[in-house]
């Protein structure tokens, strides 16, 4: 297959071109100078700059297009809300535009999505995101159904490790600050289905095989706390799990607000016969490639 990755030099991005290059022809988009994957291609692009992305788009004709890219900071998007909706609206918009019908389009979209609702099945019509990154994600999604038939929307919440230098992720931020032996709070009362890059990876290429479209949440079929996932983290790594305590979500004062209950709920992706990692297993996984 010839794939197209937006935001290749992200943490998903960048774990996509790695796994997919091996069996595909992976060509990646992305902001910066250079590639920080090895890719059949890749091109450093403003998206939003839809005549430029075109000239680039149509040559390549591709099979599949996984578009990683967006503004993903929660608070940074509350603050700069019209930055938030250029880079995760209007540029989901150029990119569905030119999938049209020829391409299938995977869309990463977020549980921020979900907002305070009690139950949290893509079934659901009615959403209310409580930030702006989940609005400008769930009206991302809607560009998607509304542009590109071929669409497969993934709600869901990732860990892994950047390729790209200085960046780092939530999960990074445990490993490197325990290996400092440096005490860290987190949240007990903020629950999510979080899944490793890797694990995410092979669920896509799975989707695309079955010809499965829709929307579909995809996270870890058990889930955790923030303070869950960091014990675990810790004992899978060998680093010291006493220096974590527990948190309290409302006692933080972010500038977005935040539902306490982002988990998944994983039942259609289990009825398509997908085998689902748990977040230990996906941790597990994460280890094998220690910094």
């Amino acid at each position: 297959m010839k794939i197209i990755v937006t935001g290749s030099n992200g943490m998903l991005g960048s774990s996509l071109c790695r796994i997919f290059n091996k069996h595909h022809e992976v060509h990646a988009f992305h902001r910066d100078k250079k590639s920080f994957t090895s890719n059949a291609a890749d091109y450093s692009i403003d998206l939003s700059k839809y005549d430029k992305l075109e000239k680039l788009f149509k040559p390549i004709e591709p099979d599949l297009v996984i578009h990683c890219a967006g503004f993903t900071d929660v608070d940074e998007s509350e603050k700069y809300k019209k930055y938030a909706t250029k880079l995760n609206v209007n540029v989901t918009e150029n990119i569905a535009k030119l999938c049209s019908n020829s391409s299938t389009l995977i869309y990463i979209s977020t549980d921020q999505v979900y907002g305070r609702l009690d139950k949290h099945y893509e079934s659901e019509k009615i959403l209310h995101p409580i930030n702006q990154y989940g609005k400008t994600k769930l009206e991302a999604e809607f560009k998607v159904q509304e542009l590109c038939s071929n669409h497969i929307i993934v709600r869901t919440n990732i860990f892994g490790w950047n390729a790209k230098p200085k960046k780092v992720s939530f999960a990074e931020w445990i490993y490197f600050s325990l290996r400092k032996n440096l005490e860290i709070k987190l949240f007990c009362d903020l629950h999510y289905s979080p899944i490793y890059n890797d694990e995410l990876a092979k669920i896509l290429i799975r989707l695309v095989d079955l010809n499965f479209f829709g929307v579909i949440n995809i996270g870890s079929n058990i889930k955790c706390s923030k303070y869950d996932f960091g014990l675990q983290f810790a004992r899978e790594f060998g680093l010291n799990e006493s220096l974590i305590s527990k948190g309290i979500l409302a006692n933080h004062n972010f500038f977005a607000p935040r539902p306490g209950d982002l988990t998944l709920n994983v039942e259609k992706l289990k009825s398509l016969g997908i085998n689902i990692p748990s977040y230990k297993k996906s941790i597990k996984e994460m280890s094998k490639f220690k910094k």
